[in-house]
């Protein structure tokens, strides 16, 4: 197993790579964030085909400021920055920021016999603040830990912890508004 230090060492040379011009470097980077990425911007966006679009337009974006990167090991959060700058920009200017909640609900049908449990799940989330939904949609969709999470966001692993916290208390009072109860 390689240790972090090892991965981390891996990350700059592909990153400086990059920023040399090599084509094989971008792509790797592409590959290694582009998934991760696509759910940054969808946590802001709440619409699949809109998030791919920011993901998209947040590494041409990237490659083409890769020069102005100080820090080569920061690059996740960078990009990271990228995007939600990105996915945000989008937001205002398509001016669709009440639609699209609208949208996300009816992209996921409820499963019948789940007696709309899923959909409430999914409607709390929608309607978390930006940052406790971008760490919920980051942990539980793009099954992220912890260290990840605090890499991509370029926060602490207190921040992320204290984000999911509030984020599940707040989920979980929505679910019971929704007549769902916690089984003790």
């Amino acid at each position: 197993m390689r240790s972090l230090r090892t991965c981390e060492d891996s990350e700059k040379a592909i990153v400086e790579a990059a920023r040399r011009g090599d084509v094989n470097a971008l792509a790797g980077l592409y590959e290694r964030y582009y998934a991760m990425m696509v759910w940054v911007a969808y946590s802001v966006l709440l619409d699949r085909s809109l998030a791919e679009d920011a993901a998209q337009q947040a590494f041409a974006t990237a490659f083409g400021k890769i020069h102005s990167l100080r820090q080569f090991d920061r690059f996740g959060s960078w990009l990271t920055t990228i995007c939600r700058n990105t996915a945000q920009d989008m937001a205002r200017v398509k001016r669709r920021d009440a639609t699209l909640q609208k949208i996300a609900a009816q992209e996921q049908p409820v499963r019948p016999g789940s007696n709309g449990f899923d959909r409430a799940v999914k409607e709390a989330v929608d309607n978390l603040p930006a940052m406790y939904r971008e760490v919920v949609v980051l942990h539980y969709y793009s099954d992220l830990s912890y260290k990840e999470i605090e890499s991509v966001l370029g926060v602490s692993g207190d921040v992320v912890k204290g984000r999911l916290a509030r984020a599940r208390k707040q989920i979980q009072e929505h679910l019971e508004k929704e007549g769902f109860r916690r089984e003790q």
